[in-house]
């Protein structure tokens, strides 16, 4: 076990995740989340092999004894991905995976835009939807950097849960999660129309990117009518 003190660069905190700044770690586009990503796993193991300083105890005994100030805020974290041209956001807890996209297997004699077929997640059939469909998106062409094999951000699916209903739905970019306040969120412009007006919230500016923030409920119960 290490004796000396270690030096990290919690990048983390920096350009991660929990980052407060502008700057954002392009690694993400991959990981989604620091805790997927190999650095933040090598420092963890880094940290606990290194003996803690003489005064490590004392100094937190203190700061634990510290009576604390609780400050209440209403922080919201949001999943963001892109479906066409249109940047959009869910609510972070309804997403239970990300994976590859894979072919999606029609189910004949249902003639539905919505419910696309069945994909294999993990050697599980799962229904496949079309949130396009719904929100009334155009498809839109794949660049020449997407058709690359090397393109860091490919076409994924998304698995959801909502309302008891388990579903996958494919998007064509991932930017993964962003923490918001309700302050933070703007209504939609006049611009927004049809559809996608209909289920949109508000919008979230980020990045320089306008994120449509999406009306779970109604969103899902759309997607989910011909599965009842």
């Amino acid at each position: 076990m290490q004796t000396t003190d270690i030096k990290i660069d919690d990048c983390w905190n920096r350009i991660g995740i929990w980052r407060t700044g502008a700057e954002r770690c392009p690694k993400l586009d991959q990981y989604v989340h620091c805790r997927n990503c190999p650095v933040f796993s090598k420092t963890g193991r880094k940290l606990l092999r290194t003996v803690p300083p003489e005064d490590y105890r004392s100094e937190w005994t203190k700061i634990l004894a510290t009576e604390k100030t609780i400050k209440t805020f209403n922080i919201k974290a949001a999943f963001v991905f892109r479906a066409g041209s249109e940047w959009l956001a869910l609510p972070a807890h309804m997403i239970q995976e990300v994976v590859n996209m894979g072919p999606i297997h029609s189910l004949p004699s249902i003639p539905s835009k919505v419910l696309r077929g069945l994909v294999n997640i993990h050697g599980r059939l799962q229904i496949c939807v079309s949130i396009g469909s719904v929100l009334g998106l155009e498809k839109l062409m794949k660049t020449e950097e997407e058709l690359d094999p090397s393109y860091v951000s490919p076409e994924r699916l998304v698995v959801v849960l909502q309302d008891n209903h388990l579903v996958a739905f494919p998007v064509s970019e991932v930017r993964g999660i962003i923490r918001y306040t309700q302050e933070m969120l703007k209504d939609p412009p006049v611009t927004v129309s049809g559809s996608k007006a209909v289920y949109t919230s508000g919008i979230l500016h980020v990045e320089g990117k306008d994120i449509a923030l999406l009306q779970d409920k109604p969103l899902f119960k759309s997607l989910t009518k011909d599965l009842e």
